[in-house]
């Protein structure tokens, strides 16, 4: 049996001290705002504005008539930041980050 060798029995490494900016990320998973029966009711209409697209034909007039109403629940500055998130964001998501910043 051949003896063991130590090819580095120890080797000291000085340890450097890195400072790294400090930061802060936002809360995860965000926290649903509270939603009093109005808003619920917004949601709701906003859900199933967002599903009918889904129906071929019949879905673009159901989905406006769902749109309709959620601009007929929202109040009118409510529903001017609805209309400029949902050009990027769905409607579902559009109307729950409105009703986040309002808290």
């Amino acid at each position: 049996m051949l003896p063991r060798t130590k090819i580095l029995p120890k080797v000291e490494i000085p340890i450097v001290e890195v400072r790294l900016p400090a930061f802060e990320l936002p809360e995860f998973p965000p926290k649903i705002p509270k939603l009093d029966d109005r808003q619920q009711e917004i949601m709701r209409h906003a859900v199933l504005e967002d599903l009918s697209d889904i129906i071929p034909v019949i879905g673009d007039t159901i989905a406006d008539l769902h749109y309709a109403k959620i601009k007929e629940l929202m109040t009118p500055e409510e529903y001017e930041e609805f209309v400029e998130e949902n050009k990027t964001l769905p409607s579902t998501l559009a109307a729950l980050k409105v009703f986040a910043k309002k808290k």
